[in-house]
């Protein structure tokens, strides 16, 4: 079943980015994407293989939002000794391990047979064999018609890799549902409007709220009082951002004044079009030529100004 659900999910994701392929692109200015008309190969390689680290981090830790994230609020990387570089092949290295160990348990279960020949660590015999006298003393199995401990290890064996294949099924479902909705915003296969942005991430956020609780059950099997309070310490934490962020959204000077630290430009420039319109024309003025700090050839904000 868990097989199906990826073969659907991974379908419909093909079929779907087979039609926006089909589609026009995108039109938008070197401002929207920055990267996308970087001269440079390897800046442009090195950022949009870099990206889908940065929009991970978002999903978990979402503590910097932003409206925008045009311009150069995400630094393009220029060179193999930026220090992203290490996030990024961590990040894929982890994602390459994840995935090979679960295939490696979901095929290994696919291919073993209950009644796989299993030889006994103490007389050599294979299950199916009469044990030795020494065998079964060992095992505390002291007749001739006791069931070797060996075969009820070999079982409890083939339940545990069943069990670790469901779980790996699961998690590649996860990875599934946190990648394919996601790939075409990532400029690997077209460039978009855009460097990062916050709307593309809701079909991804459920893949990793189901892996999420997937390790957090493995936890609470063991840790039960821990993960209890690190579950209430995480739960208060996004609640409290959660309430934080919709005062940000509450109204547009709220919303762009929140940006000002991620993208100032862009940020400064709405704020100073939003206070001009309210009559608050010496601070609209301040606002303007802060922008123009940042970013000097914005045509918009120098007419505005």
């Amino acid at each position: 079943k868990q097989w199906r659900s990826l073969l659907v999910l991974g379908a419909a994701s093909i079929i779907l980015l087979v039609v926006r392929l089909q589609s026009r692109f995108p039109h938008f200015s070197t401002a929207d994407n920055p990267t996308a008309r970087e001269a440079k190969l390897l800046t442009r390689l090195l950022t949009f293989i870099y990206l889908p680290v940065f929009n991970f981090w978002l999903l978990l830790v979402p503590s910097t939002l932003s409206f925008d994230w045009g311009m150069d609020a995400v630094p393009r990387i220029n060179t193999i000794g930026d220090s992203r570089n290490i996030s990024t092949f961590c990040f894929y290295l982890v994602l390459g391990v994840l995935i090979k160990r679960c295939v490696s348990a979901i095929y290994r279960v696919g291919a073993k047979k209950d009644d796989e020949v299993c030889h006994c660590s103490v007389c050599h015999l294979d299950l199916s064999e009469v044990h030795s006298v020494s065998c079964r003393n060992t095992n505390n199995n002291n007749t001739a018609h006791s069931t070797c401990v060996c075969l009820l290890s070999h079982q409890r064996a083939v339940v545990v890799h069943k069990k670790a294949s469901n779980s790996c099924c699961v998690v590649l479902l996860s990875l599934a549902f946190l990648a394919l909705p996601f790939l075409p915003a990532t400029n690997l296969l077209f460039y978009v409007g855009f460097v990062v942005a916050e709307r593309v991430l809701y079909l991804p956020s459920a893949g990793l709220c189901l892996m999420v609780g997937l390790g957090g059950a493995a936890v609470y099997r063991k840790y039960r009082t821990a993960f209890t309070l690190g579950f209430i310490v995480v739960l208060v934490m996004f609640s409290a951002k959660t309430v934080l962020r919709n005062k940000d959204w509450n109204n547009e000077e709220a919303l762009y004044r929140s940006a000002v630290h991620i993208n100032p430009p862009k940020a400064y420039g709405n704020l100073g079009s939003v206070l001009s319109s309210q009559g608050r024309m010496a601070e609209a003025e301040w606002a303007f030529r802060k922008a123009l700090q940042f970013r000097p050839n914005m045509a918009d904000v120098h007419y505005n100004l």
